[in-house]
Parts: C-alpha cells; sequence; structure tokens
C-alpha cells in the first residue's frame, strides 16, 4: 500500500508576535490540515514561546529558539531539518500569509528528484496595515488585491492569482530563482548536500548557496506559480552582508555542494 509522504512546515522566526499570530491564523485555516509546523526561531523574546502554547490548540506546533547572536537562519533551519520526522519540507518565514489551500498546492507539486520554487505577493505598508489593524480581514480577496495592485500599493500582484490548472502548469514552466520563503524540498535531497552552510551569518545568500548546492548535485529546480500563494507582510528591505555575496562566489568556485558547515560539521 502507498503511504503518503509526511510533511513538516519549517517557519523562520524573529520577533513580531502581531505578525507571526496573522501567519499562524493562515495555518490554522488550511485546507489540507495533515502538516506539522516548526517554529525556527533565531533568537526571539518570550512572545513567541506564548504565541507557540497558545496555538498548541489548533496546529501540531514545536518550537525551536537559539539565542540571539545576529542573524543566524541557516544554524536554526538546520536544527529544524535534523530534528524534523517529515519526508518533505516546505520553508517559509512568519510575515508570509499563506493562502488556504499552500500546503494542498505543496503536496500536489512534490515529486521525486526536484525541488520546488514559488513566490509571493508583496503587500506595501498600507495593505499591510490594514490586514494587521482588521482593518481588513482576507488577503485572498481579488477585489482587494486589484484594487491596491491599480492603486500601486503591492508588487507582484499577479502572484496572488490562482488560474485553472492547466494554465497554472503552463506559467510554471518558468524558470526563476529560489525564494527562501517560499520553497519545498524532500528532507533527504538536504541532508544529501548537509542542510545549509552556516558559514552565511548576516543577512544574505543562504538560500540562493543551498539552490545551487542541490542543482549541483542533481537535484532538479521546478517552479510554482499561480499555486502555493503567500502575502507578504511589509518591512524595510533588509541590506545584504557584503561578506556573504563573496563567500558565495568563492564556494562556487571551489565546487563543492557538500557543505562542511552544515547539518553536521566536518572537520577542516
Amino acid at each position: 500500500m502507498h503511504v503518503k509522504p509526511s510533511l513538516e512546515l519549517l517557519l523562520a522566526v524573529y520577533n513580531s508576535p502581531e505578525v507571526t499570530r496573522m501567519t499562524l491564523e493562515g495555518y490554522c485555516r488550511q485546507s489540507d490540515p495533515d502538516f506539522t509546523l516548526v517554529i525556527a526561531d533565531d533568537g526571539s523574546g518570550p512572545e513567541i514561546k506564548q504565541l507557540v502554547e497558545e496555538y498548541r490548540k489548533r496546529l501540531t506546533i514545536r518550537h525551536l529558539w537559539q539565542e540571539d547572536q545576529g542573524f543566524r537562519k541557516a544554524r536554526i533551519l538546520n536544527h529544524a531539518i535534523a530534528t524534523s520526522q517529515a519526508d518533505y519540507l516546505v520553508f517559509s518565514d512568519n510575515d508570509c500569509i499563506p493562502e488556504k489551500h499552500f500546503i494542498a498546492d505543496h503536496k500536489r507539486a512534490a515529486q521525486p528528484g526536484c525541488f520546488i520554487t514559488g513566490r509571493r505577493v508583496d503587500l506595501g505598508p498600507l495593505p499591510s496595515k490594514e490586514l494587521l489593524s482588521g482593518e481588513w480581514q482576507n488577503p485572498e480577496s481579488l477585489t482587494w488585491l486589484l484594487h491596491h495592485a491599480l492603486k500601486k500599493n503591492l508588487k507582484r500582484g499577479e502572484k496572488g492569482l490562482r488560474p485553472p490548472y492547466w494554465l497554472h502548469r503552463l506559467w510554471s514552466r518558468k524558470q526563476i530563482g529560489t525564494l527562501g520563503a517560499n520553497m519545498a524540498m524532500w528532507r533527504e535531497d538536504l541532508l544529501r548536500v548537509n542542510g545549509f552552510d552556516e558559514d552565511y551569518q548576516g543577512y544574505g545568500m543562504e538560500e540562493t548557496d543551498l539552490e545551487w548546492r542541490l542543482m549541483a548535485a542533481g537535484v532538479e529546480r521546478c517552479t510554482v506559480l499561480g499555486r502555493a500563494i503567500l502575502y507578504h507582510i511589509y518591512h524595510p528591505e533588509k541590506t545584504m552582508t557584503p561578506d556573504n555575496k563573496r563567500q558565495i562566489q568563492e564556494k562556487r568556485t571551489a565546487g563543492q555542494w557538500f557543505t562542511r558547515n552544515g547539518i553536521e560539521k566536518q572537520p577542516d
């Protein structure tokens, strides 16, 4: 008898309890509730832990925390990967509200030998304020999205469209780079490349690095557009750590797709 693969959602979190609450509400409303969720917490204060305790009544959720020593997303995600019991892992951030079919769409998109990359609608300050204040409740409303798109209050509004399945498949032939807030892959493929490279400390490049190492290891990148939709709450853009851009160039030149500073620590 064929057994469906289990799925866990790895949610990267750093403070912002009000935003995190909205995102967790999105996961409570999923059309497919058969998944687990781990909060990969990069040093938040006690408010996030309290939020997790509250949502244990509605979600199968666990909380992993590390001390705040700057941006160390790769490290906490590796901890989440290493301790996961699921076959298939979906990655997102606490400021990305999922559309109600987000989990179901990722399950349908999963296929052997591939990792999935999706996209999100980037909400500007005004629509983000409307959601956080409760003035507007439903980010999935096409009327609301169209209104704000016409007012230029958001970016990539077309990524919120959910076209017929045949058109979604046609649209998804387009090749796009990996977005850490909306990607999914088999846990065994992640273990094969030793997860994220923890040499990347500070913002930027940890997902891009993982993308090229997976592809170098023979895992194909597959696009999902028109499905697995997210709505990103506005915040000022972060500045990439300059050293991370230099590192990825050096690591690509060296061509080592199995990182030495990943889930397992390899001696120099």
